[in-house]
């Protein structure tokens, strides 16, 4: 049957190859703008890792992960009156540049040298110069692809500003956005360059972790302008945030793959209606109902079949081009194994979807009717 099926779709070339190009740009669509929500996934659970054991204090309503908000000393005192608190981080983020629907250029963490561990991880090394002492200013570590992006060099300057901060160290690959595509100098020198007087966030680190999510509450329970967010309500709000991501790129993907089923269905209309000696010689040789209706699917399936493996490839290759637009370069577009088990599954149904009516019909031919049909 499937022989027969793709010499029939091959009698019409031109027509059979347009209509899958149909499925085709459908199913590109889908899997290129689904693999930014694949690579934000994986970016975003990246950067959870930052703050595994830790809890993220914001102000209130200041957006994903903070970067809105604004917090002072007065509430870094609310914070340390809390407690079972063993350290707490300020931390400030200055952002360069920003593109809509690509980020920013670069950003700046203002940390204080001495508390960087909890920030870039325990067990990171230098991949080339030494981390910044602390109380040390006018110096500043890069992350590994910040570094290979800029072809910056321990030893160089980076300007933040109007203050050229000296190169000293190079952080190794840690595959944590924030750090490998980032800058990271002296608190206190992000805030006299930037004029600041508030900061985004604290790092709180409890002295034991199985307090944490008690530490959060109180911390809540002490000021009605924080929001302190553990490692698990993060994944949570992050999950969220991906799937919407997911839901919106599918939905403008599956508008252009509908139109492609659409076309599947006018392509065997036309094919059943052309066929129809063909089909009422098949039924009066003793073909069934059923087998008729199977072959017309099985075709119908088949273009569907082709475009949406070429539509998977065209992805692929529109990924590339789409996660340098849609993020900068700063989100690696993933096209994993389920996503491209998606698109393929999701152009088969449109075919068999496309295919019944035409197929039905087709079944249904009088053969007396059909044989006479010119």
């Amino acid at each position: 049957m499937l022989d027969l099926a793709y010499k029939n779709i091959m009698r019409q070339r031109t027509r059979t190859i347009l209509t899958a190009m149909g499925i085709l740009i459908g199913i590109g669509a889908i899997v290129a703008l689904g693999s930014i929500a694949e690579g934000i996934d994986v970016a975003v659970q990246s950067g959870l890792e930052l703050t595994a054991g830790k809890i993220t204090v914001i102000e209130k309503d200041a957006g994903f992960f903070g970067f809105m908000g604004e917090l002072t000393d007065e509430d870094l005192e609310v914070v340390e009156s809390v407690g079972g608190i063993k350290d707490i981080v300020p931390i400030l983020m200055y952002m360069e540049s920003f593109v809509m629907m690509q980020g920013p250029e670069w950003w700046a963490i203002g940390i204080d040298p001495s508390k960087a561990g909890y920030f870039v991880g325990e067990n990171v090394e230098m991949y080339d110069g030494r981390a910044i002492e602390a109380d040390e200013t006018g110096v500043a570590e890069v992350g590994k692809t910040f570094a290979e992006t800029r072809n910056i060099e321990v030893g160089d300057f980076w300007t933040i500003v109007d203050e050229d901060f000296e190169i000293v160290g190079i952080i190794e690959k840690t595959g944590i956005s924030d750090v490998d595509q980032g800058i990271m100098v002296n608190f206190d020198d992000l805030m006299d360059v930037t004029d600041s007087d508030s900061y985004q966030m604290l790092y709180v680190v409890p002295d034991d972790v199985k307090d944490t999510e008690k530490i959060a509450e109180d911390i809540e329970d002490a000021s009605e302008r924080l929001d302190a967010l553990t490692s698990t309500e993060l994944a949570r709000q992050a999950g969220q945030i991906v799937d919407q991501i997911r839901i919106f790129t599918f939905a403008i993907g599956a508008i252009a793959a509908l139109v492609g089923g659409l076309g599947v269905m006018n392509t065997m209309i036309m094919a059943v209606m052309e066929r129809r000696r063909e089909i009422g010689v098949m039924k009066a040789i003793g073909a069934t109902n059923g087998v008729v209706l199977r072959q017309i699917l099985t075709e119908s399936a088949l273009i569907s079949l082709m475009g949406g493996v070429g539509g998977v490839i065209l992805g692929i290759a529109g990924s590339f081009v789409v996660g340098g637009i849609f993020g900068g370069g700063q989100i690696t577009a993933i096209v994993t194994p389920g996503l491209a088990l998606t698109g393929i599954l999701f152009a088969l149904i449109l075919g068999l979807v496309g295919g019944f009516y035409p197929a039905r019909k087709a079944s249904k031919l009088d053969p007396v009717v059909a044989l006479r049909y010119e």
